[in-house]
């Protein structure tokens, strides 16, 4: 009885060992194969790697195509905008310029007037008022000119100098390719 009993026991040792090592070289494939998805770089994975960048590339030059076409079309009509404006500036300079040529013109013939009738002036009273005369018609017309200058400025500032609105801050260049959670 003590061969059986030391067979039986000898069994269930050579039993636990077994066991104990079918755990342990289970236990090692699993860690192994673990450590290989980890590690290693399999032609499968970087397969998936390539396809992914492969899609995150076209999607961003996609958005940047699309959302170029829309900038260039803002950019012509900002441009448009502009020599519009430039235009209207021009104009509006060149008509200042006219005005301001034909005050000049009238300041000298009035100059040449009050000269003319200072020269005619019998006496000293008659002299004082042509002088008052012509000072007083000088501070008035130069009045009104600076008057009228003062409108023409104001108007051409309102057409040329309106606030320009940027739309390129409102593309959504990078909206496809960098989805971000919108705000709740």
């Amino acid at each position: 009885m003590a061969t059986t009993t030391t067979k039986t026991a000898a069994k269930k040792a050579a039993d636990a060992v077994t066991e104990t090592a079918a755990e342990i070289e289970t236990n090692a494939r699993e860690v192994a194969s673990e450590t290989a998805d980890v590690m290693s770089f399999s032609s499968a994975s970087a397969a998936d790697w390539a396809k992914n960048a492969q899609q995150q590339f076209e999607a961003m030059m996609s958005s940047f195509t699309g959302n170029f076409d829309d900038m260039r079309a803002q950019a012509e009509d900002l441009s448009e905008t502009a020599q519009a404006r430039m235009k209207a500036a021009q104009d509006h300079a060149a008509k200042t310029n006219a005005r301001l040529m034909e005050a000049a013109q009238e300041e000298m013939t009035n100059a040449v007037q009050f000269a003319s009738d200072l020269g005619k002036a019998k006496t000293f009273a008659d002299a004082l008022s042509v002088q008052q005369t012509y000072w007083t018609k000088l501070f008035e017309t130069r009045m009104a000119h600076a008057r009228e200058l003062t409108e023409r400025s104001v108007e051409a500032a309102r057409e040329t100098m309106t606030p320009v609105e940027t739309p390129f801050a409102n593309m959504k260049a990078f909206e496809k390719f960098f989805a971000f959670p919108l705000k709740a």
